[in-house]
C-alpha cells in the first residue's frame, strides 16, 4: 500500500468517527427529558419544609441536576431530612461530599440519589466528573 492511500484511509476513518460523535451528541440532546415545570419529586412531599439560600421557605427537599448545575445549589433543611438529587441532564453526574461522607456513584440521566442528614452542619458537595458543579446542604436543629 502506498503512503498516499494509507493517508486517505486514515482521513476517511477520522471523518467517520467525527461524524459518529456529532450524530451521537445531536441525538442525545434531542432526547433530553426534564420533569414538567411545577412537578415535585414524590419522595419529598412529606418532608419538613426547607429554606433556600435567599431565606425563602420551600416545600421541597429535592435538588435537580440540569444544564451542568445543581439547582438549588444551596439548601437549608432540618436535622433528619432526606434530600434527593435527580439527574435531569443528558450526561452522567455524581453527588459527592467534599469530606467523602456521602457518594452517589455515577447517576445516569433520570436517576436519583437520596441522603438523610442526621447531623447538624454544612455539607459541601460536587460532581466529581464536573468539579465546577458544587453545592451545599446546611442542616439545622
Amino acid at each position: 500500500m502506498k503512503k498516499g492511500s494509507a493517508l486517505i484511509i486514515v482521513i476517511i476513518v477520522v471523518a467517520a468517527l467525527l461524524l459518529g460523535a456529532v450524530l451521537f451528541y445531536v441525538l442525545n440532546n434531542k432526547n433530553r427529558t426534564q420533569a414538567p415545570q411545577g412537578q415535585t419529586n414524590s419522595l419529598a412531599t412529606n418532608q419538613p419544609a426547607s429554606t433556600s439560600d435567599n431565606g425563602n421557605q420551600t416545600n421541597t427537599n429535592t435538588v435537580t441536576i440540569a444544564d451542568m448545575a445543581f439547582s438549588p445549589n444551596s439548601l437549608t433543611v432540618k436535622k433528619g431530612t432526606t434530600v434527593t438529587w435527580t439527574n435531569n441532564d443528558s450526561v452522567v453526574h455524581t453527588v459527592t461530599a467534599t469530606d467523602n461522607s456521602f457518594e452517589s456513584g455515577n447517576l445516569a440521566s433520570g436517576k436519583s440519589f437520596s441522603r438523610t442528614f442526621n447531623t447538624v452542619g454544612t455539607f459541601s458537595y460536587k460532581c466529581t466528573l464536573h468539579p465546577s458543579m458544587t453545592g451545599t446542604v446546611t442542616v439545622t436543629e
